[in-house]
């Protein structure tokens, strides 16, 4: 134990020299890392590390408090004046650098500045503040950079440079910790993050990092700290001070859309209590928060906020549980909304793991109006994630490996989202569902790299098995053309107009040639009788709407999928064309090679079936060979050829 002797000096600032060692400036990387948005980030990490401290079974408890602090009652206030004008002046004048320090000397000119307070409760504090031992939590948090005492799999963060999420959202880059742990010990160090100055000469300067302290060892106070006058600790914990807090409009705003959206599944399964200022997220008061607008930032927010809430809270969900084999088991949520709700889909999977935090989304490759959600338990899969998870823990990124795991990662990544995919196609084409547009259904399908047949035992993937790819339906629309029979179906498209040269009465008419794809080029501008020479008559294309169709791939390397679709018309002389989409949305006509119909064989010319007869309330399956060969988000279309 250290002599309690030590502990009766003044505290004071106190800048470490580097020995001669680096030279660091003012936004390192660290500090770059969480700059883009720093509010997410500070919301993000302060509930994370909260929630791996949890004490007991009960929630825990975090709060989000803004106070104001007169300027001259900053903890050695002087001090920090002082090294922030000698950092200033070891730079150029009207450098970046030089801006910024001189920024923070007329910020510490107003009287007061705000400061935002981050408190825990039902936490176990942070271990090591009397001996500062450097195996210890609070050695780790207020001198560590890259070291953590959390053993990955059972907590959330593992990087150990999340702190650096809090100095980005001060004015003067300066935070105080304080704690009291379960060993009853209390104290508190103040750091400020500036940037290296020279000392005695220009070789000697400082590290850039200064603490606040009563030893030259700059060991913690064992004191309270009473920065907010109305606060004290009286139980287990840790408080954040963050001085001169970067104080937005939308502050409490972003922070609670930040919270929702990460932590949904942690304030719904009782385990996380959020308060920021005086609005309160707990699992009783979730339905309030979510659906009120002024809580929520943004319309994306909205959307995957309430999607979550909806997965997690409503009886209409598809629920199963996977097993990666030597991985453990995860569980999937999936929802699909009508036409009136459709506008909360995310067409996404949010990806939570334990304990309860989001990491990323990732389209779902289904046609239908969906949200879904993955829950990942306290396994071997979470723990194989948290190791490649970015330091923001906002993405898994397999790329971070040896080359040796990076392959059998990116199987484990394809697996999951594979998974994910095929049980909301199950899910969702054998469920109720309204018609979606045939023309703008997009089918989101993952990006190729992370939607290819792998699997982790390295057994071949049966190349017949059929996948459900996509169903599309066209909206019945109340008119097709200028006649109308009692169905809302006429003889002829809505074609437009077209005036002749030597009558100004304006005809129903098209002007121009048909040039529609693969089809021949009429020689007359008739909209009906024959071509100039009397002999062919002409024809034109009629689409054919309201046909629900769902399309499998059967084999993705031989370009064979097969169509399935029940005709709502007795119609003769029928083309069928199929399309696809590459990674930007871009729509391609599919070259049709050769085709069956219910099991004879079918007519193809240019690219396309011809010749089809259709018969109302018949199903229809059509085996099709392509030029694709890999997996893409297609549709159909239908045409009447009269």
């Amino acid at each position: 134990m250290f002599n309690e002797l030590f502990f009766k000096d003044k505290p004071k600032w106190k800048f470490i020299e580097n020995n001669y060692g680096n030279d660091n400036g003012l936004d390192s990387t660290d500090m770059e890392t969480f700059k883009k948005d720093p509010i997410a980030s500070l919301a993000r990490e302060s509930c994370q590390n909260s929630v791996d401290a949890q004490k007991s079974e009960n929630a825990v408890l975090i709060q989000f408090k803004v106070f104001y602090m007169d300027t001259k009652e900053i903890p050695g206030i002087n001090d920090l004046i002082n090294e922030i004008t000698a950092c200033r002046n070891s730079n150029v004048e009207g450098s970046r650098q030089y801006i910024q320090f001189n920024n923070m000397l007329e910020y510490l000119k107003n009287k007061s500045i705000p400061c935002l307070r981050i408190s825990d409760f039902n936490t176990k504090g942070l271990e090591g503040v009397r001996n500062n031992s450097r195996d210890k939590a609070f050695y780790r948090l207020t001198k560590g950079n890259g070291q953590t005492t959390k053993e990955n799999g059972i907590n959330g963060g593992s990087k150990g440079i999340g702190k650096f999420a809090s100095f980005v959202n001060s004015q003067i880059q300066t935070v105080f910790y304080s704690t009291l742990n379960m060993d009853n010990e209390k104290g508190f160090l103040g750091i400020s993050k500036l940037a290296s100055r020279p000392l005695d000469n220009e070789l000697l300067c400082t590290t850039g990092y200064g603490y606040f302290s009563r030893t030259e060892k700059v060991l913690p106070i064992l004191d309270d700290l009473n920065l907010d006058k109305n606060f004290m600790r009286t139980e287990t914990g840790t408080d954040i001070y963050i001085l001169g807090f970067k104080i937005e409009e939308s502050w409490k705003k972003d922070i609670i859309t930040k919270v929702l959206d990460s932590f949904m599944c942690a304030i719904h399964f009782g385990k996380l209590g959020v308060e920021v200022d005086d609005v309160l997220l707990t699992k009783d008061t979730l339905k309030d928060i979510v659906y009120n607008e002024k809580y929520i930032n943004g319309v994306k927010d909205k959307r995957r906020i309430i999607s979550q809430y909806i997965l997690l809270n409503n009886d209409y969900v598809h629920k199963k549980e996977f097993n990666i084999n030597g991985y453990g088991n995860f569980e999937v949520y999936v929802r699909e909304f009508n036409r009136e709700d459709e506008y909360l889909a995310t067409k996404k999977c949010s990806m939570i793991r334990y304990p309860y935090m989001k990491i990323k989304d990732f389209n779902v490759a289904c046609a239908v109006p969906c949200s879904a959600l993955c829950i990942i338990p306290e396994n071997k899969l979470n723990k194989t994630l948290i190791d490649i998870e970015n330091p923001q823990h906002t993405d898994w990124e397999y790329l971070r490996l040896n080359p040796d795991d990076r392959k059998l990662m990116r199987k484990l990544l394809n697996e999951l989202e594979r998974t994910i995919s095929e049980y909301a196609n199950e899910c969702l084409l054998n469920g109720k569902n309204e018609e979606i547009d045939m023309e703008g259904a997009g089918d989101l399908l993952p990006d190729l790299d992370n939607y290819i047949d792998v699997s982790l035992s390295n057994s071949e993937v049966e190349s017949n098995k059929p996948r459900i790819i996509s169903v599309v339906q066209n909206k019945v629309k109340n008119t097709f053309g200028e006649v109308e029979d009692e169905n809302a179906i006429s003889n002829q498209p809505d074609i437009g107009t077209h005036i002749d040269e030597d009558v100004d009465d304006v005809s129903p008419i098209p002007e121009g040639q048909n040039e529609h794809s693969g089809a021949d080029v009429h020689d007359s501008q008739n909209e009906t009788g024959y071509s100039s020479d009397g002999n062919d008559e002409i024809m034109k294309e009629v689409s054919l709407s309201g046909i629900k169709s769902t399309i499998f791939i059967l084999n993705k390397e031989l370009g064979k999928y097969a169509i399935s679709f029940n005709s709502i018309y007795d119609e003769k002389n029928c083309e069928l064309e199929m399309y696809y989409l590459d990674d930007s949305d871009n729509k391609y006509k599919a070259l049709i090679k050769s085709c069956t119909i219910n099991g004879e064989d079918g007519k193809v010319e240019n690219g396309k079936i011809v010749n089809m007869n259709l018969k109302k309330d018949t199903m229809y399956k059509i085996e099709v060979h392509t030029n694709l060969n890999d997996i893409y988000a297609c549709e159909v279309r239908l045409y009447a050829i009269r």
